[in-house]
Parts: C-alpha cells; structure tokens; sequence
C-alpha cells in the first residue's frame, strides 16, 4: 500500500477526532471502497488503527499517531523524543548497557525508515530502550524513559 496515501489517511482521521467513518475518510480521498478497505486493513496489520464498530468506524492508535508524526502523550512524536535521546548522549550508560541502547536505537531508525514499519518491532525497541533508561540515574535519563513508555502506549 502506498505510505503517502497511508499518512493521508491517518492524518484525516486524526483531524476528524475520537471515532470516524473509513468509508467518509476514503471517499474524502477520492477512494473507492475496495481501495479504502485495503488500505485500513494495511494500517489494522499495522496496530496503527482500531476498529471501533462493524459499521466502518475507527480511530487512531498510539502507533498511529506516530506514524503520521502527530503527537503522543502530551505532544511528544517519536522523531521529537530520538532527536532528544541522540542528543542526550550516553546518560551514564557504560559497556554492555550502552552497546544495547545503541544497537535498539539504530533497529528503531531503521524501522522508521521502511516504508511500512513494523508496529510490533517499534514497540520492543521501545520497551527496551525504555528499560536500559530505567537503569541510568539522573532526571534526563528518567524523562526519556517516561516518554518511552507513553510513545510505546
């Protein structure tokens, strides 16, 4: 499925609130209904939508926000938080630690990069960077934890 017509899609239904109608979105888009419905069980595969009712009703989730580079958590967007945590350095992170937190970050660039990341890929990377965070001591390393945790959802 094309990724331009994916982040479209989330970004109209993020725009349209809590719940919204697949089939008003994919019509909005010019789509027909075989198209749309490809297209949400594309972003369904990718835990980046819920189906709220049976009638075509759904809503983001917090993979999806992600995805379409709209806020998680207060905000945040996962390319905000891995700009913060390159940024931060190795926050007293030393050996084994260090060498983990670098090989997760680099699988979870590499996801980002693909053209349909994989959600539950991101996720672990998350959960593990959240984890190695945990250990480090200090304020900095505690608050890119919490937002692990809330970007990971």
């Amino acid at each position: 499925m094309d990724q331009g017509k994916e982040r479209e899609f989330l970004e109209r239904l993020a725009q349209a609130g809590e719940h919204a109608s697949m089939w008003e979105i994919g019509q909005a888009m010019g789509l027909d209904r075989g198209a749309t419905e490809a297209l949400a069980t594309s972003l369904l595969a990718q835990e980046a939508l819920q189906m709220v009712s049976l009638s075509g009703k759904v809503c983001l989730t917090e993979a999806g926000r992600a995805l379409c580079g709209g806020g998680m958590a207060g905000g945040d967007s996962l390319a905000g938080w891995l700009g913060d945590l390159r940024a931060a350095g190795g926050l007293g992170l030393s050996g084994q630690a260090h060498n983990d937190l670098l090989a997760d970050l680099a699988t979870l660039e590499a996801q980002l990069g693909r053209s349909q990341p994989l959600m539950p890929v991101v996720k672990a990377c998350l959960a593990a960077i959240e984890a190695a965070l945990a250990k480090s001591s200090g304020s900095q390393a505690a608050s890119l934890a919490a937002r692990a945790g809330a970007l990971r959802g």
